[in-house]
């Protein structure tokens, strides 16, 4: 059996948000990131975007190894022939800012 919490908050006020933070930052995680940041990287992909004068951007979670700037990744397979291709990782950014590396458990 579950059991799911209810919180009495208030968007307009903010009261009992507090409480929610409290329990979030409580409840254990769901993976054990720590011992996947030194696997292979693999990266999921959530989003692409063509920027222009940038090329393709991808967005997604690092869900083993690490992630660096001017590496070389794998990605597949293709929907055509299920080949994996390699591609270049030309810079990382997080929230707009760019990072020098993201880990397993950290989106980009």
């Amino acid at each position: 059996d579950s059991l799911a919490p209810i919180f009495l908050t208030s968007a307009v006020t903010g009261t009992g948000l507090e409480l929610v933070r409290l329990f979030y930052n409580l409840l254990p995680q769901r993976h054990r990131w720590a011992s996947k940041q030194s696997d292979l990287p693999q990266f999921v992909i959530d989003e692409t975007f063509s920027v222009p004068g940038v090329g393709t951007v991808v967005a997604g979670t690092v869900t083993h190894g690490t992630v660096l700037p001017n590496a070389t990744l794998l990605m597949g397979p293709s929907a055509a022939d299920g080949n994996f291709y390699p591609v270049s990782i030309k810079s990382i950014h997080y929230k707009r800012l760019p990072v020098g590396r993201v880990v397993a458990g950290q989106t980009a």
